[in-house]
This record gives structure tokens, C-alpha cells and sequence, in this order.
């Protein structure tokens, strides 16, 4: 397995074949609900399938396949429903989490490379065609699909919050950034209403901070050691800061109080403070949870606990941490085959 996030978006087909032959064969995302139990959704990249954690208690985790094809990386959670785009199989999965199974799988346009979504709102689902630079609108009750929005090049992660979605385009030819990358911004009536242009390259994943500002992580260039954040003002949908030092092709962003939170893949978890804007924990004195590095995606839950997934060698089942404020795993729960994408949501109630 190479870093995270985009390089594997692009490639997973690739090391999906090579990893199956070993074993034989993001408000939008987040708590939809109140008075239920609160879960994290593992999306596991390799095996197809979500496991699906209580925050609070690692008996009664379960697994769900989503669909027999694919090269799945990330999940988008609200209420009871997952929605799974599926990569090189132009298909969304939806699964409904109570039933424990797939209710509808739905048609995307062909070529599609179906990967990043986000809910609007509690019956659709914006989902990302990075090969076609739109995204598609999702029916989750209906499981039907509605007609293709153009956004920017290579669309390939979705965020939303407060009725507007926020469309990350990586600007990628050949796999390789042609220059920085912009967030297409779109409202409840799923029209665009504005692109907001980034200073760095590769927007790859974005946090919602408390401070009312979005968080982009810029992945870069595979090698060139260029990965930093943007900080996007909501109320005028304008980048208002650029940093850099996030090290080469980081992977995810997770924010919560006055904490930013980055993955990278091999190295760990980075930490940025947004009211100074500076490092509290640098490429030098990364977060090592359980002293296992490989970190793929990490989230915050509605208390603010940080959970990581950590898919190995993606060739045998991964591991998700709940994790302290001083690093220390609290909870672990065994996953899938290489856990890649992580969600939060609330099941309703009884």
C-alpha cells in the first residue's frame, strides 16, 4: 500500500487486485439523529464491507458487505443510512445500518470513478464523479438517481453543513495536479452557487472547525512533500489562510473545539492549532496511537472523541481506535480488510 487518500482513490483498483489474490478472492456525514446510539461506520476498502461500531462499547460491532464489486474508499453516514460510492463499479451502495443490509444500489453514469459523498439532507446524497467532474444527486429512500452536476476537475470528496455541500475538485490530469485545486459550492436546491478557489494542490478531505470555518487538506504531489491545509471562510466562501509542512500526500482532516487534526499514512497524526495557527505536534512529534503509524481516516465523535482506522497491509483485518487526548488507545475493535473511510451517525431509537 502506497500513502492515503488520493494516490489510493486513483490506484485502489490496482492493489485491490494484488490484495484479493492474498486473501482468495465527513452535515452530511455525522450524528443524524438524537436519543439513539451513536456509531462509527468503517468503510473497509478491500472486503467491500462497513463494520459498524458503538462509540461507547465494542461488544455488539457487526459487518455488512456492500457489494460484491468495486474499489470502495469512503462512506457517508445519516440516521440509519450509509451510502458507499464503489469506485471503478459505477454504483453507490445504500445500506441501511438497523436492517444490517444493502436496501438499493444505484446506477451512476458509466466511467463515473464514484468516489466521495455527502448528505444534503436526510433523503439525498451528493456523489462524486471524479471521471466525469460531477456529481450526482441520490435518492436514499428511492434509491433512484437524478441528473449530473457539473462541478470542477476530478471531483473526489463531498463535505456538507447548514443545506450547502462543498465539492473538493484535485484539478487532476494524469493523476497529477495541474494546478491548485477549487471547492465547488452547492446549495439545498442543488444548484452551484459559487467555486471557491484553493491555494494549494490536491484538495483531498475537509473539516467543519467550530469556528465556523471549513478546514481543506491539500494532499499535493505524490513525492514532492507539499501537503498543507486551507482555511475557507463559510460566510463569504473565500480561502482566508494557507499553511504548509503537512509533509508529503497527507491523507485525512478531522477537526473538533480548537484542534485540527491530519492523518499520514506511515508517519501518524499531525495536530494544528487554528487560533494560533501553528503545529502543536509537527512532522518531528507526530501522534502514534498504540505506536502503530498507519493511519488512513480519522474522526471526531459528538463528544469529541478522536477515532482513527489503521488498515495494515490492507491484506488481513485492520484495527479502529478510540484514542485519548494524550494518544492513548482507549478502545479497539477489529475491521474488515483494510479499513480506509470512517463516518459517524446515530441510529434512531427504538
Amino acid at each position: 500500500m502506497t500513502r492515503s487518500a488520493i494516490l489510493l482513490r486513483r490506484a485502489l483498483a490496482i492493489l485491490s487486485a494484488t490484495a484479493l489474490s492474498l486473501v482468495g478472492c465527513d452535515d452530511s456525514t455525522g450524528p443524524g439523529g438524537v436519543g439513539g446510539d451513536e456509531v462509527a461506520v468503517v468503510l473497509n476498502s478491500i472486503d467491500r464491507s462497513l463494520t459498524v461500531i458503538s462509540v461507547d462499547d465494542t461488544t455488539g460491532a457487526f459487518n455488512v458487505g456492500v457489494s460484491p464489486e468495486g474499489t470502495p474508499v469512503g462512506v457517508a453516514a445519516r440516521n440509519e443510512i450509509a451510502v458507499v460510492p464503489l469506485g471503478t463499479y459505477p454504483f453507490a451502495a445504500v445500506v441501511d445500518l438497523e436492517a444490517r443490509a444493502v436496501a438499493h444500489t444505484v446506477a451512476l453514469p458509466a466511467g463515473s470513478g464514484a468516489t466521495g459523498a455527502a448528505f444534503i439532507n436526510d433523503s439525498i446524497a451528493l456523489v462524486a464523479n471524479p471521471d466525469l467532474n460531477s456529481v450526482t444527486p441520490v435518492n436514499v429512500r428511492r434509491g433512484t438517481a437524478g441528473a449530473a452536476i457539473p462541478v470542477g476537475v476530478y471531483p473526489h470528496e463531498i463535505v456538507a453543513v447548514g443545506g450547502h455541500a462543498y465539492v473538493l475538485n484535485g484539478n487532476l490530469e494524469d493523476f497529477v495536479p495541474a494546478g491548485p485545486g477549487t471547492v465547488t459550492v452547492i446549495d439545498d436546491e442543488l444548484d452551484p452557487v459559487a467555486t471557491i478557489q484553493l491555494s494549494g494542490f490536491n484538495p483531498g478531505s475537509a473539516a467543519f472547525g467550530e469556528d465556523g470555518r471549513l478546514y481543506v487538506l491539500n494532499s499535493g504531489s505524490f513525492g514532492a512533500e507539499n501537503g498543507s491545509l486551507s482555511v475557507v471562510d463559510l460566510s463569504s466562501w473565500t480561502e482566508v489562510g494557507h499553511h504548509e509542512g503537512f509533509g508529503d500526500f497527507p491523507g485525512d482532516v478531522a477537526a473538533a473545539e480548537d484542534r485540527v487534526l491530519v492523518s499520514l499514512y506511515g508517519i501518524g497524526i499531525l495536530e494544528w492549532s487554528p487560533s494560533t495557527s501553528s503545529f502543536v505536534r509537527d512532522l518531528d512529534e507526530p501522534l502514534t496511537p498504540g505506536d502503530i503509524p498507519p493511519v488512513a481516516d480519522i474522526g471526531f465523535d459528538s463528544r469529541g472523541r478522536l477515532f482513527a482506522v489503521n488498515p495494515g497491509g490492507c491484506s488481513e483485518p485492520g484495527a479502529a481506535y478510540r484514542i485519548s487526548n494524550a494518544g492513548d488507545v482507549t478502545m479497539e475493535v477489529e475491521t474488515g480488510i483494510c479499513p480506509f473511510g470512517l463516518a459517524f451517525t446515530v441510529l434512531p431509537a427504538d
